[in-house]
């Protein structure tokens, strides 16, 4: 494993997400946040979720690159320091 190449991804991932996402819990970023609305919730799929869905996915597909694996735990990092980072499913 190189572990400088997974240490620069952690990195980049999370001073990309740092810089893109919303300053504040609630507030939008210059990327939009994925929240699909029905009748009476409106779900979230933050950044941090889809970074988890991704890794599964390549490790699922047996496809390791330490600095794409680096980027995605530095998103995931980031997501889970707000404090909102748990609701997915909330009512309207």
């Amino acid at each position: 494993m190189n572990l400088l190449l997974l240490t620069l991804g952690i990195a980049i991932g999370f001073f990309v997400a740092k810089l893109d996402s919303g300053k504040k819990e609630g507030k939008e970023g210059s990327i939009r946040a994925l929240k699909f609305k029905t009748k009476k919730y409106t779900i979230h799929l933050h950044h941090w979720f889809m970074a988890s869905l991704i890794i599964i996915l390549l490790i699922s597909l047996k496809f390791y690159n330490e600095f794409i694996y680096g980027i995605l735990i530095g998103l995931i990092t980031q997501g889970l320091t707000y404090k909102d980072f748990y609701k997915i499913f909330y009512k309207k």
